[in-house]
């Protein structure tokens, strides 16, 4: 386990030095890069102290990567920042990227070096069949998770509703519907992000109103912003799981956190041994 040291100058500026040598080494650097900004500045200047440090090559493993929703231009005289995200670990010389649940596949394509998108499905496929729960019913929040959905209604051998969502801006849903029958179902709500919780809570309070008997909701990257606790407590959700991507540890009724730990470190395990990904 290579470890560096981190300082930051009276001014502010950051200074990154490895404390041994990574000479002729895979070196996998591990970290979140969401908030503060200078999380990222951080690994930037630690991809280009393992290059100028002749390490053979720098396999990034950033569980949640940040801007994966400002994908595209939304309106004029706006930042495409994933792309400019992806832009900026390219210059620093990074060989490849390992992420969990990408926001949207069209990510990948601003990087020229691969990047390895892990799935959360099996750990929370494995989660929900411990449960045992009965009559149950999945339901993706919108119509961007249906594939996602649909494997876990492949496996799980179950029912599977979607909500249909008319959204005015980030974070604020005008209207929605949901197609198919959750009455009398114990529904599961599986998202790869939730952030205020703002939509997320909405939708399990229609779901309730249409006859559900409970919902839970499983979420890979728990960012929780703002008021996402509150909604959370005053809403029909009896239960959130969300992995340890951005929040290691919480103290809330209703969320539970399951560790991803297991699955990167078998991604690691599998770079190093030259096999694939894709079932993991």
């Amino acid at each position: 386990m290579l470890t560096t040291h981190v300082e930051k100058f009276s001014d502010g500026e950051l200074f990154v030095k490895f404390n041994e040598s990574v000479r002729g080494q895979v070196v996998f650097l591990i970290g979140k890069i969401n908030m503060p900004y200078e999380n990222f500045f951080e690994l930037l200047m630690t991809i280009d102290a393992a290059r100028r440090s002749s390490a053979k090559e720098v396999i990034l493993l950033i569980p949640y990567l940040p801007h994966s929703r400002q994908e595209r231009r939304d309106g004029q005289r706006t930042a495409i920042s994933s792309r400019m995200i992806a832009d900026m670990i390219q210059l620093m010389g990074a060989d490849r990227i390992i992420t969990l649940d990408l926001h949207t596949n069209a990510i990948e394509g601003f990087y020229k070096i691969p990047v390895d998108p892990l799935s959360s499905h099996r750990l929370f496929l494995d989660h929900i069949r411990q449960l045992g729960i009965k009559d149950l019913c999945l339901c993706s929040p919108d119509f961007g998770g249906i594939k996602r959905i649909k494997q876990y209604k492949k496996d799980l051998d179950t029912p599977m509703v979607v909500i249909n969502k008319e959204r005015l801006k980030p974070n604020a849903v005008s209207s929605m519907e949901i197609i198919g029958d959750v009455k009398g179902k114990n529904v599961i709500i599986v998202d790869d992000l939730v952030d205020t919780a703002g939509t997320l809570c909405k939708a399990a309070d229609l779901l309730k109103s249409q006859g559900a008997i409970s919902v839970r909701a499983y979420c890979t990257h728990g960012v929780l912003s703002g008021p996402a606790l509150e909604n959370i407590e005053r809403s029909q959700i009896e239960k959130m799981y969300i992995s340890d991507t951005v929040i290691e540890s919480i103290s809330h009724p209703k969320i539970e956190i399951i560790s991803c730990a297991s699955l990167l470190v078998k991604a690691i395990e599998n770079v190093i041994s030259n096999k694939s990904l894709s079932q993991l």
